[in-house]
């Protein structure tokens, strides 16, 4: 089956996303699911919004991007830092593996990772939308929401370091929480609601 294929099993069955993806290039598909995925953003959020010309609600640490072009630099930016939150935690879930004493595969990690990312990052995208059209635009709940849509990644992220790397559940479901606090201050840096 292909990329298509392994994507669209992610929303019906993680183990059939990670039996998929078990077989196909690693670390390629997961570094090309997470920059489809930073595409997607930029695209069909960060351009509209700069279109729109919307203003972030929290302002620009970066002191070459004003905070009212904020949303233009991040239709280039958005698949960037997102590749480089797929590399850090993935990182971080291979090298507690490996200070465990347990077999690691960086490469396999990267693919699920990645995969995981563009699953339930293609959802949000219209939930932004529609929660923009109903006038709940509040970047608090729309945080919150996120994370409960994301729990869905918890769920594929413990699935494939089990079924691939045979991580013990305990091990997996501790890893796969873990590396949200990691890329969260990353993303907080660069990344903004979109409303």
């Amino acid at each position: 089956m292909g990329f298509l294929g392994t994507w669209l099993s992610g929303y019906s069955s993680p183990v059939k996303l990670i039996e998929k993806l078990r077989s196909k290039p690693a670390p390629q598909w997961g570094i090309f699911a997470q920059l489809l995925r930073g595409i997607l953003d930029s695209l069909l959020i960060y351009l509209p919004v700069s279109l729109m010309d919307r203003v972030p609600p929290t302002p620009s640490f970066l002191p070459f991007v004003p905070t009212e072009r904020y949303y233009f630099a991040l239709i280039v930016l958005a698949p960037i830092v997102l590749i480089v939150i797929l590399l850090m935690q993935s990182v971080v879930i291979h090298v507690i593996l490996r200070l465990t004493g347990r077999h690691s595969d960086i490469d396999q990690i990267i693919n699920i990772s990645g995969m995981t990312a563009l699953v339930v990052g293609a959802v949000l995208i219209p939930w932004d939308w529609a929660m923009f059209a109903l006038g709940m635009t509040d970047q608090y709940f729309l945080g919150i929401s996120h994370i409960i849509i994301s729990l869905w990644a918890i769920v594929i992220i413990v699935v494939g370091l089990r079924r691939i790397l045979s991580v013990p559940l305990w091990l997996s479901i501790i890893l796969s929480v873990t590396i949200f606090p990691v890329a969260l201050p990353f993303a907080m840096m660069f990344m903004r609601s979109p409303f």
